[in-house]
């Protein structure tokens, strides 16, 4: 597509670059040292002979080895599917609106040109404006528009979203070597190479990752400058990633990339709120040349008429629907003056028009006309305060009519619901969602019935896959803000403490007094789940959960009645086998020690922590397999396991132990090779454990192992500090009862 180069003044006031000031913008953390050292900070000993000697990391792709190019190819790009932001992409089954046909196309306009126009001037445009103004749908409808082109520039898109755990700043390079590999064999080569030879480039630092990933191929090695002009990067919701420090480093890491290498054929598109810090990191000197910027204005003359005709199009799909339920005396619905009060209210801001479409058009009620009457009433009341002004004060009493209605007596689920959706518990779908809350499927939709306008419900035979969510942050943001939502503010601490004693409530439930023994298939479950197999993998995903969030309780939310409530488990956790309950969840193991209940659970005698001298080697249980896991220091609350692809459910069964078939020297030199092997098929492992311990024991004698359980139950961790990394190893082992 040829575009001719616009005027310096082409974007007018909606685009500029501002001119240097006088006188002069946290699951893959920075990549540890490999050296074998001891730690004098720490009084911690290093890692010294045997199998585990040394070892980096300890990974798993597939108990298979494969050999050839194409096997290599296949393992890379999974490791990279492994550890992306799954949905981030224009085309994914999360489904984002484009543009409404025939809106926005001034700014859509402006862009294309920035886009196909050879002799830009800049390698990034941000978009920028505030919440609900529809950024998304443009950068939506970007996307889908160049993907359909004949030669398509479009070579990776990321749209952030944080109520949809799409926010991982750790992952957003990976995601967007992974769209790049896909669409560019050449870059698909140089990725495939990369990885084959150091896999641990997964784990690097944001700043690592980015020159690994981008600026040594397309800037040093300048890999698709022969064969493309242009290739555009758009990323969507910067604001939404996880970390205002982490969203400032994407932008100045851009930023400084284009400008050191202004022949790369990369182009960035970022989307944004203009939030302070993102302004400042933009306006650093140093980026003054690197960025234009456009913004989306509030109440501007072209988002007025686009606002219109969205408007006047789904009136008439709504007149269309209903048409049994509009009078055939009222020849024009709604009237010219209704709809102007609709149009002018809400100021250029689609947000306001879809929600307020939603709730007008809802099939539940299929009653528009008393709907739109209600609107109506909103918009007048929030009219007589602000003159009319101020859209976001008449969104929110919008929210707050529509939360009205919910009937008082399901109103505290509904709210714990949405409480949880907010907290976006990563990985549980709507039927587990209301299994951890103990709601059944009919109390659910009930409780959520009225709020069709605002959530995306999943369909009861889409519930354990799908996840209830909002269709626009801003309702996360009323519900976030006392000031906005009233007496529907989500109180946060109130929620931790609730979920605490649901914690603890599964627990007890999974506890038979009786027999002394827990078994998982006791936990109810509200809302049943048919499949015997999906049942019991529900019942142990709530009980694993529940222990290990419990434990690591932060102590600022726990108060006398939690604590209260947690004596109560004195009998589980006596019965409690931790070797197989905690021992393979290094964090939990060593959140143990160092958890609010910590001293209620050496009350009960269930944890003490002894000099390693103690420790006999003679204890430890050779039926069940020791695991070692490598954690980066600093970033502890967002512990990798090695790069295991998909944790440790990829573990073939107990008896299996992770071995590296190499070393790390003391120059640094990596492990050759990694592999899985089944402990009795490695006759020398258990002396290679000894080994070791018999060496750490003799540089640190007094080092800590805290030991958990009693009897045949218990597990030993041993937590040894090296330069920049932590390694815990945890040992299924035998105690006196």
């Amino acid at each position: 597509m040829s575009v001719p180069t616009p005027p310096v003044d082409a974007f007018n006031d909606e685009t500029s670059n501002p001119s240097p000031p006088a006188g002069s913008f946290t699951n893959r953390n920075s990549s540890p040292s490999a050296g074998a050292s001891s730690n004098p900070g720490t009084g911690g000993p290093s890692f010294h002979t045997g199998s585990f000697s040394g070892a980096h990391h300890f990974t798993i792709y597939n108990p298979t080895m494969i050999e050839g190019d194409n096997a290599n190819e296949r393992q890379a790009m999974r490791l990279l599917v492994k550890n992306l932001i799954v949905g981030a992409e224009f085309d994914s089954s999360d489904h984002r609106p484009s543009c409404h046909p025939e809106t926005r196309l001034d700014i859509n306009h402006s862009i294309q040109i920035w886009m196909y126009n050879p002799a830009r001037k800049y390698k990034i445009l941000w978009l920028h404006g505030p919440a609900g103004i529809g950024k998304s749908a443009i950068l939506q409808t970007i996307a889908e528009t160049a993907s359909r082109a004949t030669t398509s520039i479009l070579g990776a898109t990321l749209f952030f979203s944080r109520p949809n755990s799409r926010d991982n700043p750790k992952c957003v390079f990976i995601t967007i070597a992974y769209r790049l590999a896909v669409r560019y064999p050449l870059y698909r080569q140089y990725i495939v190479r990369l990885l084959t030879i150091d896999p641990q480039l997964i784990e690097k630092s944001l700043a690592e990752q980015f020159k690994t990933f981008i600026v040594q191929p397309f800037g040093v090695e300048k890999l698709l400058a022969e064969h493309h002009d242009t290739v555009l990067i758009l990323l969507d919701g910067l604001d939404e990633c996880n970390g205002e420090e982490a969203q400032c480093e994407i932008i100045l890491l851009i930023g400084r990339f284009v400008l050191q290498y202004p022949a790369c054929p990369l182009i960035w598109l970022i989307a944004s709120r203009p939030e302070p810090h993102i302004q400042d990191s933009f306006s650093k000197w140093e980026l003054q040349r690197a960025y234009g910027e456009m913004r989306v204005r509030v109440d501007s003359d072209q988002g007025r008429r686009d606002v219109e005709k969205y408007l006047r199009d789904k009136f008439g799909e709504i007149r269309k629907k209903h048409r049994r339920s509009i009078p055939s005396s009222l020849q024009q619905w709604p009237s010219e003056s209704d709809f102007s009060t609709i149009a002018t209210r809400s100021s250029g801001l689609f947000i306001f028009p879809s929600t307020l479409i939603r709730f007008i058009g809802d099939t539940a009620y299929a009653d528009p006309v008393s709907r739109l009457k209600i609107v109506l009433e909103v918009i007048e009341s929030t009219s007589s305060s602000d003159g009319g002004h101020n859209p976001f004060e008449t969104l929110d009493a919008l929210y707050t009519r529509i939360l009205s209605e919910v009937p008082r007596d399901v109103i505290s689920t509904t709210l714990r619901l949405l409480a949880l959706c907010i907290a976006g518990l990563e990985g549980c779908n709507f039927t587990e969602t209301c299994n951890w809350l103990g709601v059944t499927q009919g109390g659910a939709y009930g409780a959520l019935q009225r709020l069709h306008s605002v959530l995306d419900v999943p369909e009861p035979q889409n519930a354990s896959t799908g996840r209830l969510r909002a269709f626009h942050t801003s309702f996360y943001d009323y519900l976030r803000s006392p000031s906005r939502s009233g007496p529907f503010y989500v109180m946060v601490p109130e929620l931790i403490r609730y979920h605490y004693l649901g914690w603890i409530h599964i627990l007890l439930e999974s506890h038979s007094v009786d027999t002394s023994d827990i078994d998982v298939t006791r936990i109810c479950l509200p809302w049943p789940v048919d499949d015997e197999e999906d049942r019991l993998d529900s019942q142990r995903k709530m009980f694993h959960s529940a222990l290990a969030y419990l434990i690591r309780a932060s102590d600022i939310f726990v108060n006398d009645s939690i604590q209260n409530e947690f004596s109560r488990l004195a009998a589980f956790f006596k019965d409690l086998d931790f070797g197989e309950a905690i021992g393979a969840d290094p964090f939990t193991t060593v959140m143990c020690a160092e958890s609010v209940f910590t001293m209620n659970l050496e009350r009960l005698g269930v944890l003490k922590t002894v000099p390693l001298q103690s420790f006999n080697f003679n204890d430890v249980r050779f039926d069940r397999h020791p695991t070692i896991f490598q954690l980066k220091e600093g970033d502890i609350s967002l512990w990798r396991i090695g790069w295991i692809a998909g944790g440790l459910d990829d573990l073939p069964g107990p008896g299996w132990i992770l071995r590296a078939s190499g070393i790390v020297d003391s120059q640094g030199k990596q492990p050759e090779g990694f592999k899985l092997v089944r402990a009795s098929d490695e006759p020398t492992w258990k002396a290679d454990l000894e080994k070791n311990l018999a060496t750490w024991t003799d540089m640190a004698p007094s080092h800590p192992v805290t030991i958990l359980g009693k009897g045949r139950g218990s597990c030993a961790c041993f937590q040894f500090h090296v330069p920049g990394e932590l390694w815990v190893l945890s040992l299924p082992c035998v105690q006196p009862l």
